[in-house]
């Protein structure tokens, strides 16, 4: 939302925001199945425009005061409130099972060892919302069931999570083959080129790159 109003209003898009909180808060959650406004203040949210059109078609005539002795009103808010807390939870209960259940259908357990060899999926240079599966390291330490502790080299230790990291278990002709890809749509087997140490400088240089010096000039 916060993208769409600064494109439209480049310059003024700062006096947007506080329509743009009370969108996001009159909103129902998906989890929760009921809006934040309601949460807080027991109350279904009416906006202005809510407002204005129930004046209008004389739906409601605005009060000066609560219609109610103040007693009554805060017991009647606080009812509301404890109503609307357990409806969010039961919601919230099943939502999360539902979540839970469809992102394990096409899920598996990964499990690392000290000294395996992963890429890590991190954010671009570029782009901090574009992720890449860059920064090949070694897991140092085992945190918890599914975080480690990665040894980036030039970046440093950093603690990942394991839906973050994948193997490099396999070397062939010279390139190191990604293991325990997800079957997801745009997770396409890359290699990723290893300098074997074992080998001379002269002797990685690949032969069609001489071919045109003299023997004693290789």
């Amino acid at each position: 939302m916060l993208s769409h109003v600064v494109r439209d209003h480049q310059r003024q898009w700062h006096k947007y925001v506080p329509l743009i909180v009370w969108a996001l808060r009159e909103v129902p959650n998906a989890t929760t199945g009921v809006s934040p406004y309601m949460l807080v203040y027991g109350l279904v949210p009416r906006g202005p425009l809510a407002v204005l059109k129930e004046t209008w078609a004389g739906e409601q005539k605005i009060s000066p005061d609560l219609g109610k002795p103040i007693e009554e009103y805060l017991l009647d808010l606080r009812q509301k409130l404890c109503e609307t807390a357990i409806y969010a939870d039961e919601h919230d209960g099943k939502q999360q099972a539902g979540y839970v259940e469809r992102y394990n259908l096409r899920a598996r357990h990964k499990t690392f060892h000290e000294r395996d060899q992963v890429i890590v999926l991190a954010p671009e240079s570029g782009s901090k919302l574009l992720n890449k599966w860059q920064n090949s390291g070694t897991v140092v330490k085992t945190m918890s069931q599914n975080s480690y502790l990665i040894d980036l080299k030039n970046s440093g230790t950093r603690h990942v999570y394991a839906n973050k990291m994948r193997h490099i278990v396999t070397r062939v002709h010279g390139c190191s083959v990604i293991d325990n890809w997800d079957n997801m749509p745009g997770n396409v087997l890359t290699p990723i080129p290893v300098v074997s140490s074992c080998l001379l400088p002269s002797q990685r240089v690949e032969d069609d790159k001489v071919a045109h010096l003299q023997p004693d000039q290789r």
